[in-house]
């Protein structure tokens, strides 16, 4: 109806000057200096406008009866109910805008005491919106000096502070989580640096390695592994020295004795199977090792695999070494069995070429262990008493870690190295399984000797001829002497010596040529009194 009418065209009207009070507000907040004031505290008279205002709303809600119901405030008019939520917000703006620019606050009076209400809100923050963005503004002075200072004090307390987190991290890791000794144990299982768990290993493991990879279990070479580990490890004696760990429980495991030590180990120590088809259980085992959180921050799945390189490399050369110690030992027991068998001079020259190769792999095993894996551990012993973080910690194990890499020959920049000392592991492999073979046809030749030489003794007691023929007698009277050798074993030694001899020339002149100090080691120990040089090897 008519007084709907006339209420809705009241609250339009209402709500167009509050939209261009708002608006034209920076512009006459410009233009006047910055001194804005509502219109009833221009006139003189603030009281005087708000009795207007409140009876222009009441007139308003005598005309309109059926239109929202109209609220008359004390000090902020009168406002409709779809326009109060509006008035509500723009009073909040302004309150904010003056909470938030406190040098705004002098363009309005009062403002610094309280927010005017009412109309006097939105006028005085616009206003104090015109002022602060109009050509008249003068920004704050901000003192340089004083906010240097404040931000070096920051700096300097957040140093502080994760300089304190550090070195309780750093304590927590040698301390607590023992890295200290879980590095110990790479060292001296992974790398093959305790002795007498290398000799306790092998023993029982050298049946089953022999046998192809396809018919081993992991479960029962883990428990070879565990025996060893007990059998080399005694209960109730300290652990190891030279901890690293920092004061407080840094060096607490150092005093806990061996059992500790060995449920550790035992607990993180393992076996692994490679798949690789027709390969044999030499070739197929390997140790491992698993690390936990937060452990596992330093030794990480691939710096474990990088230990596993290292030990594949050690532990072949172990077995080359094992095969040659047995090689030893049988052309020793021949030689108490067969006296004559030493004046033989092709197994003389088997003799020599065997001394060869022992002293080839006695002096790349030393190079390894001492040279590479020894004088790396010293500098990461030095390297983790130094370091005051995680980062110094993980930095110091990958270098200690990359110089083993590199200086055992495993880099990618080495690999005819690696092939070439591969090939020379082969050959005297071959010439081991050789060595064994002829071992055994001398124990025959011998066993059949003895038999013939008791059938013999019989015969004789029982008054009949020693011999039945003229070739058991040529046996018997051959009895002291070497036994004949098949042609096809004097050829396999041949072979052996050429192709040894042959490679052993071509590793010997790439580590001669080079660029490693480490390596230069190495091919003055090999050839220390120049004979290889002698021979056009290098």
């Amino acid at each position: 109806g008519p007084r709907g009418r006339g209420g809705g065209r009241a609250r339009g009207e209402a709500q167009a000057a509050a939209a261009e009070l708002v608006r034209t507000a920076p512009q006459r907040g410009r233009a006047k200096g910055a001194r804005l004031e509502p219109e009833e505290v221009r006139g003189g008279a603030p009281q005087a406008g708000q009795a207007r205002r409140r009876e222009g709303a009441v007139r308003a809600a005598r005309r309109a009866p059926s239109a929202q119901p109209v609220q008359v405030r004390r000090g902020g008019g009168a406002r409709c109910g779809g326009g109060a939520a509006q008035a509500q917000g723009r009073r909040s703006r302004g309150r904010a805008l003056l909470a938030d620019a406190p040098h705004l606050r002098d363009l309005h009076p009062g403002a610094g005491a309280a927010a005017p209400q009412g109309g006097h809100c939105v006028a005085a923050a616009a206003a104090a919106a015109g002022r602060h963005f109009g050509a008249a503004f003068e920004p704050r002075t901000v003192n340089l000096a004083e906010r240097a200072a404040g931000e070096a004090t920051l700096s300097a307390a957040i140093e502080c502070a994760c300089s304190r987190a550090n070195e309780k991290l750093v304590e927590l890791l040698l301390g607590r989580h023992r890295l200290q000794e879980h590095l110990t144990h790479l060292k001296e299982y992974l790398l093959l640096g305790k002795g007498d768990f290398v000799q306790a290993l092998m023993e029982p493991l050298l049946p089953q390695l022999s046998r192809p990879a396809s018919q081993l279990h992991r479960h029962h070479l883990l428990g070879l592994v565990e025996s060893a580990v007990r059998s080399c490890t005694s209960p109730g004696v300290a652990a190891g020295s030279g901890n690293v760990g920092s004061s407080g429980g840094g060096s607490g495991w150092a005093r806990g004795g061996s059992d500790s030590e060995q449920l550790l180990l035992l607990a993180h120590l393992g076996v692994l199977l490679s798949s690789s088809p027709g390969a044999t259980g030499w070739e197929a085992f390997s140790l491992d090792y698993r690390a936990d959180p937060p452990v596992s921050a330093v030794l990480s799945a691939a710096a474990v695999g990088e230990y596993r390189r290292v030990f594949t490399l050690l532990w072949r050369l172990k077995r080359v070494e094992l095969s040659l110690s047995a090689v030893w030992r049988r052309h020793t027991t021949a030689a108490r069995l067969v006296r004559a068998l030493s004046s033989d001079a092709l197994l003389h020259r088997c003799h020599l070429l065997r001394h060869e190769m022992v002293h080839f792999v006695f002096n790349l095993q030393y190079y390894l262990m001492f040279e590479v894996i020894q004088c790396s551990w010293e500098e990461l012993v030095a390297a983790l008493a130094a370091a005051s973080d995680l980062d110094g910690l993980i930095g110091a194990h990958s270098a200690f870690l990359s110089a083993v890499v590199q200086k055992a020959m495993l880099g990618p920049e080495n690999a005819p190295l690696l092939e070439a000392l591969d090939a020379l592991f082969e050959t005297i492999l071959r010439f081991a399984k050789s060595q064994e073979l002829l071992y055994i046809h001398l124990l025959e030749q011998r066993a059949a000797a003895k038999q013939m030489a008791a059938a013999a003794a019989a015969n004789t007691a029982a008054g009949g001829w020693g011999a039945a023929g003229a070739a058991e007698a040529e046996a018997l009277l051959a009895e002291g002497d070497a036994p004949p050798l098949q042609p096809h074993f004097y050829e396999q030694l041949r072979v052996h010596a050429a192709q040894y001899r042959q490679q052993f020339a071509a590793f010997f002149a790439q580590v001669t040529r080079h660029a490693s100090l480490d390596l230069t080691f190495l091919s003055f120990r090999l050839d220390f009194n120049a004979y290889y040089e002698s021979l056009g090897g290098a």
